[in-house]
C-alpha cells in the first residue's frame, strides 16, 4: 500500500509494515535473558564495581521462539571491515545495521573476541534485547574490567538488606583515608555488589566521600 512506502535508504526495505509489527508483537512476549556473568570494574579513580550481562548463546536462546513464531531471522556477516546484522521478515521485509570492526592484528584471538562482542550488542541493537547492566561507559573511558562467569545455582543477588546498608555506610562515614576508604568499598564491592552499583544510596556516598578524601589530599 502506497501510504506504508519509505524513501528507500541502505538500512531498511522500500517497506516496513509487516515486519514493524512482527518486531513489535516479538518484543512484546520476549523474556529478556537472564544475566549469568559479571563484569569487575576497575576504574581509574581505584575504585571498583561489578555489573552483570547475558552472552551472545544467551541472548540468542532468548530469541529463538519468538523470532520463529514471528516469522523473524537475524543474519550476521562480515564484509569490507564491517559486520553486517540483518533482521529478516518471512514477507520479505528487512531492517539492517552495520558496525565497523577493529582493525585486524595478528592477534586473531583477541580479533575473534571483538567480533564477539559487537555481534552481541548489534544482535540485541536491533531485536530490542537487554542484555547487561549500565557499565556507566567505563570501557568508553579507559577503565580497567575483569570478566567473570557467575552461574548461581540459586537465584542471583539483586538486593540487599538495610542492616547491610547500614553498616556499610558506617564503615564508610569511619573512614580517614583512601587507602581506608578503598578496603571499606573492596569489601562490600565483593560481599554485596548490588549496594555498590550506580545509583544506590551506597554508591552515592562513596562517590561523596572519595571527593572528600581526594579535596582533603588524603
Amino acid at each position: 500500500m502506497e501510504e506504508n512506502k519509505i524513501t528507500i535508504n541502505s538500512f531498511m526495505s522500500a517497506e516496513i509494515n509487516e515486519i514493524s509489527a512482527a518486531l513489535s508483537e516479538f518484543q512484546g512476549s520476549l523474556e529478556q535473558p537472564k544475566l549469568e556473568k559479571e563484569v569487575k570494574v576497575k576504574t581509574k579513580t581505584g575504585l571498583g564495581y561489578s555489573f552483570k550481562y547475558a552472552d551472545l548463546s544467551a541472548c540468542a536462546r532468548a530469541a529463538a521462539p519468538g523470532l520463529k513464531e514471528h516469522g523473524l531471522s537475524v543474519s550476521q556477516i562480515i564484509s569490507e571491515g564491517k559486520l553486517i546484522t540483518l533482521l529478516s521478515h518471512k514477507s520479505g521485509q528487512w531492517f539492517k545495521s552495520e558496525l565497523y570492526l577493529p582493525t585486524q592484528s595478528a592477534d586473531y584471538q583477541a580479533f575473534g573476541s571483538a567480533i564477539t562482542y559487537l555481534k552481541r550488542y548489534s544482535y540485541c541493537a536491533i531485536l530490542g534485547i537487554v542484555a547487561d547492566t549500565d557499565d556507566d561507559a567505563n570501557y568508553a573511558c579507559g577503565n580497567q574490567a575483569e570478566m567473570k562467569d557467575r552461574r548461581p545455582q540459586s537465584t542471583t543477588q539483586v538486593a540487599f538488606t538495610g542492616e547491610q546498608l547500614n553498616q556499610a555506610l558506617a564503615e564508610l562515614q569511619a573512614v580517614d583515608s583512601s587507602d581506608a576508604f578503598q578496603k571499606v568499598w573492596d569489601k562490600w564491592a565483593e560481599s554485596v555488589p548490588a549496594m555498590c552499583m550506580n545509583g544506590t544510596e551506597f554508591y552515592k556516598a562513596a562517590c561523596e566521600m572519595n571527593k572528600r578524601l581526594k579535596s582533603a589530599g588524603k
